[in-house]
């Protein structure tokens, strides 16, 4: 088994980042995946492939589904684009609120964040989960290149860039291709 393209609508498609999602769950060898902004399901696929190529782990993917005002998916079809791919026993559904979570997070290895995210999305979960990155979790996310920042939505409403944060918030971005996805993890935590 390996990686294989992901044929379903996501901002991720385009440029395959799948696949960077699928390496760093290789890589990482997580047991327990939390993702937050699952939409249709594409990078809950790329990272259940990982799962299943690893021989373990479990993905909670965590949505609100058609309660969120702006685009949402329906968790139905979400489920059938998992099945398609034959990885519904590795995966999870939930309708959880990412900010409602914070408060009481529960453990993971890693963490896939992609609902709508800003520096301040990003700023606050980096900041409540700092103690879990120092004890070896790790964060991937969209975005966070200088050109995501620049998308229509982020600037029509002012919304805080993550680029900028980089340092202090200690990521690398995996791939600056649109939309960008990044990682945080502890470099002195060997996985």
């Amino acid at each position: 088994m390996s990686y294989e393209t992901i044929d379903i609508d996501s901002s991720y498609r385009e440029n395959d980042l799948g696949r960077f999602i699928y390496n760093s769950v290789i890589r990482l060898k997580p047991k327990k995946v939390v993702e937050f902004g699952t939409l249709n399901g594409y990078s809950a696929v790329a990272i259940a492939m990982g799962l299943r190529d690893n021989g373990f782990g479990k993905l909670y993917a965590y949505d609100l589904w058609e309660k969120y005002p702006y685009k949402s998916a329906q968790q139905e079809k979400c489920r059938e684009n998992i099945e398609r791919y034959s990885l519904e026993n590795l995966v999870v559904l939930g309708q959880v609120d990412f900010k409602e979570w914070l408060k009481n997070p529960e453990d993971f290895d890693l963490l896939h964040i992609d609902i709508s995210n800003t520096g301040d999305v990003i700023k606050t979960a980096v900041n409540a989960l700092r103690h879990k990155i120092s004890e070896g979790s790790t964060i991937i996310f969209e975005g966070g290149s200088s050109s995501r920042d620049n998308v229509e939505w982020m600037v029509k409403y002012n919304k805080k860039p993550i680029y900028p944060l980089r340092k202090d918030l200690g990521y690398e971005i995996l791939c600056e291709d649109y939309p960008s996805i990044s990682i945080i993890e502890n470099p002195r935590v060997s996985k």
